[in-house]
């Protein structure tokens, strides 16, 4: 393990952890794992873990997450990610650094689908725990709703999921498809067939023929046989609960999953809730008695959904990003006064989570877990954002979602540890917690004041539902009894009413009772006696050696041969040839040794690189060898003819970038410098009577970049931001070599604006170059569609009117080939040299017609391919009406 030392109680803990979890894992799989590096992440306020190979190695994000399952959260990470290093070296296990990580990823992501990797993983932490995912019916939740509504969605739909369809995902998509083998076929049948794979992993279709070989069916099959059994057991559970219909408010207009969550009433009788669409960025909003919704403050990214108002004040938590390096993150607390529409960020570089405001004072409390696990309650100034008092939690229990009573002097929270989840109240005069439930089984949630009662939502029937604590009696009593799932329960002290989220077909809606309507049912959990808690930590187990991290002995890790330089993220980026890759553990250090066939000049390369991005700025070292070709024009005897130039050259490359990023509320704003240089050695010209004439030297060019942009953040169905600005200036230039002049100015710049309808979106894009001596012919700017089959001009200038439009949501299945999820079609006009005296008339234009797909049913990447029919308007061209064709991915 490699962390923080920060961290170092956490990981000695979480060692002894990992020596139990390790043999169980790997039991049903008959394979014990190999020795693998585990960075510990304890800078991040995200809550996740990964495992990959090229270079072999797994990372835990150590912060406990706000809404989970009922145990402690590096428990639950440990066993899921540890199964996937199972998995990897049971499939591809012989495959193994310094030349062949790659190639064993390549093979474990090409052969399993993701919905079998990651739902034998859940299967993993829920068999191996007393918790995991798949006890949670929340989890399971969207596809026992779409099923119980008769949504039956093919596999494809169902694994790949829908822009106009809420679907279950893959991860609990799997969970059902690999539980559902290893119940039908027995825990083996997951070792079985994977050591049949790895046997042959270059059979076509390997997954779905070796299911076919064990079970008698392909995937296709297996996906509607479990999805007929989990039909016929989830109709049978409705029909034991027998669930009443409740009110449901607002009736959703898009047709598009939407949802309103974390209902409260205000003074006035209206409604706020936090608004959530795949059509619109989430914000939240007040809604009036006829559901007409008023959006008050659009919200930036959470680790989960919440707000809490108080007094014409909203409070609410957001991500905020380091701006230089990427895994370093906080959260922060904002407050928008609704009163003078004010907003402001209360803390900065925090770690605080689900912030709650204090009834009657000028007061937040919040959830505080710090870069060593330490978890409290703190208490902060709304005005200056100053700590008053921190409230460290008894034995480091996890805390989520706190809420006040009416008086402002004691806070209600859910309490996560091994033992289960637990209602937990702070009193805020003395400083004790005391245990008001004891841990219970039960995934917990949103707990809240109610005349001495505490409202929460639980699932003790095997649906979510709304629950109450009679804190005098200690008695639970169902509240509510609803077909899918019930949330967010929130008490009206003016009416007596009970506000919740029932969830639908296509989102969150909102609903209510009367707390004095009588309860579903009624029983005694099992409470603990012991009701005010130590604050020792009491967990014993081996003390483990550790010490310094020597990151320069471990700077080089050449871990694989590779077709590519490693730089898979666009498709014009990739160059074939034969590469031999090192990352370090930490990500900080890249090396490449290279070689590649040229055809077009029918010569080799030879290519050594080196990166190091720990420091602020981000280095780069890069040497190439290569050859080059050119003509050169001479006159013999009034004639003139060409002459073919070949030499080969060393040229050297060093630059220097300095990446920001920076968020506000719902926009983006990024920014950045770099600068770089080369030296050049020219050699082997094939023609020696030109070499007086040849430049064998281009020592130090410099070429400089700035950027800025701003962009607002774009909901799952926009096609652009609906407001953004973009420049960039570049300049290049001879500042240090006497016999070569040139210099290069282009200016790039991109204005986003929204479209008529909703998800449209309008672009307009200007570019602008100045070129000078050896850059006279170089383009560093965007050219007009179908440039190169019109007649050339020099460019000086391009100016771009987009507008573009989603056309249809179809979800097609076309066989194994591809899914189509997203038609999309756009207008173009290009112009090239604007200036006065031009006459202002596109060189050309045009329409496009894109799609959003996956291809052979891989989850990733996401394509977007497409088609542009563009017209010339210009006279004497070669072709009036020509197709151009587009093809990109993402990840």
């Amino acid at each position: 393990m490699i962390y923080p030392a920060s961290f170092e109680d956490g990981a000695q803990k979480l060692a002894n952890r990992l020596e139990i979890f390790r043999e169980r894992v790997s039991q049903t799989l008959s394979k014990e794992p190999r020795k693998i590096s585990i960075i510990l992440q304890n800078q991040t306020v995200e809550s996740n873990g990964n495992v990959q190979l090229a270079p072999r190695r797994s990372e835990f994000y150590t912060t406990p997450p706000q809404q989970g399952d009922f145990q402690e959260w590096m428990d639950n990470l440990a066993i899921h990610e540890l199964r996937h290093v199972v998995q990897f070296d049971k499939l591809t296990g012989y495959l193994r650094a310094p030349f062949f990580e790659q190639l064993a990823l390549a093979i474990y992501g090409v052969t399993l689908p993701s919905w079998f990797f990651e739902g034998d993983a859940v299967v993993s932490e829920t068999a191996l725990s007393a918790a995991g995912r798949g006890r949670l019916p929340s989890w399971e939740m969207p596809f026992r709703t779409n099923l119980l509504h008769g949504k039956t969605y093919g596999y494809q739909k169902d694994y790949l999921g829908s822009l106009k369809d809420v679907t279950p995902g893959f991860y609990e998509l799997g969970y059902f498809l690999t539980s559902g083998l290893e119940k039908a076929y027995g825990e083996t049948i997951v070792d079985s067939l994977m050591t049949r794979m790895a046997k042959l992993p270059v059979r076509p279709y390997n997954f779905s023929n070796s299911l076919k070989k064990f079970t008698g069916y392909n995937t296709r099959e297996w996906h509607e046989k479990i999805r007929t059994d989990l039909t016929q057991k989830w109709q049978e559970q409705l029909a034991k609960n027998n669930p009443l219909d409740y009110p449901l408010f607002p009736t959703p207009k898009s047709g598009k999953p939407e949802s309103w969550l974390l209902p409260r009433t205000l003074p006035d009788g209206q409604l706020l809730a936090l608004h959530q669409s795949v059509r619109n960025v989430p914000a939240i909003v007040v809604i009036d008695s006829l559901g007409k919704q008023t959006e008050v403050v659009k919200t930036g990214r959470q680790t989960e959904p919440n707000f809490s108002y108080a007094r014409g004040v909203l409070a609410w938590d957001e991500i905020r990003r380091d701006s230089r390096y990427g895994k370093r993150v906080y959260n922060v607390i904002n407050l928008y006064d609704m009163r003078t529409h004010t907003y402001r960020q209360l803390s900065h570089k925090s770690r605080y989570f689900s912030p709650i405001l204090r009834p009657n004072q000028s007061q937040v409390v919040a959830v505080a877990i710090d870069e060593a696990g330490q978890i409290s309650l703190d208490l902060l100034d709304t005005e200056t954002g100053a700590l008053i008092t921190r409230f460290p939690t008894p034995g480091n229990i996890l805390l989520q979602t706190p809420a006040f009573d009416d008086t402002g002097d004691k806070v209600i929270a859910t309490g996560i540890s091994n033992q289960g989840a637990a209602l937990i109240e702070l009193n805020l005069s003395t400083g004790i917690y005391r245990t008001l439930l004891s841990g219970q089984a039960q995934q917990i949630e949103r707990p809240m004041y109610a005349n001495g009662h505490i409202l929460f939502k639980a699932h003790y029937n095997g649906i979510d539902n709304i629950y109450s604590l009679d804190t005098a009696k200690g008695i639970i009593r169902q509240r509510t009894n609803v077909r899918y799932g019930a949330f967010n329960p929130w008490f009206d002290r003016k009416t007596g009413q009970i506000w919740f989220n029932e969830y639908q077909i296509n989102g969150y809606r909102i609903s209510h009772l009367k707390s004095s309507d009588l309860p579903i049912s009624h029983f005694n959990p099992p409470l603990s006696k012991k009701n005010i808690l130590m604050t020792s930590d009491t967990s014993e187990g081996k003390i483990w050696p550790s010490k310094p991290y020597k990151r320069l002995k471990n700077l080089i890790n050449f871990h694989s041969l590779s077709v590519d330089n490693g730089n898979f993220d666009n498709l014009g980026n990739i160059n074939p040839g034969i590469y031999w890759l090192s990352d370090d553990l930490l990500n900080t250090t890249q090396l490449r040794l290279g070689y590649t066939y040229d055809g077009d000049v029918h010569s080799s390369e030879y290519l050594a690189s080196i990166s190091y991005q720990q420091l602020f700025p981000k280095l780069s070292l890069e040497y190439r060898n290569r050859g080059q070709v050119s003509a050169a024009r001479i006159t013999d005897q009034g004639m003139e003819s060409l002459i073919g130039l070949r030499w080969r050259e060393h040229a050297t490359t060093l630059k220097m970038d300095i990446p920001l990023v920076f968020y506000q509320l719902n926009h983006v704003f990024t920014t950045g410098i770099s600068a770089a240089t080369s030296y050049t050695r020219r050699y082997g010209l094939n023609e020696p009577k030109f070499q007086d004439r040849f430049i064998d030297r281009i020592q130090f060019p410099l070429h400089y970049q700035i950027y800025f942009n701003h962009n607002v953040r774009q909901s799952s169905l926009d096609l652009g931001p609906r407001w953004g600005q973009n420049f960039s200036v570049t300049y290049r230039h001879f500042p240090f070599d006497g016999r070569i002049a040139g210099k290069h100015l282009s200016l790039r710049t991109a204005f986003y604006f929204p479209g008529v309808w909703r998800n449209h979106s309008f672009l307009a894009r200007f570019n602008y170059q100045q070129r000078s001596g050896t850059y006279a012919q170089a383009n560093d700017i965007p050219l007009v569609s179908g440039y190169d089959q019109l007649r050339p001009v020099p460019v000086d200038n391009t100016l771009l009117f987009s507008y573009r439009f989603p056309i249809a949501y179809p979800d097609w299945a076309l066989g194994p080939l591809a899914y189509v999820k997203r038609f999309k079609g756009g207008f173009f006009a290009d112009f090239q040299n604007v200036r006065a005296g031009n006459a202002f008339r596109p060189r050309t234009f045009g329409l496009e017609l894109r799609s959003d797909m996956n291809l052979l049913r891989f989850y990733l990447p996401n394509f977007d391919i497409g088609i542009k029919l563009v017209y010339a308007n210009e006279a004497n061209a070669a072709r009036r009406v020509f197709a151009t064709y587009g093809i990109g991915y993402s990840y």
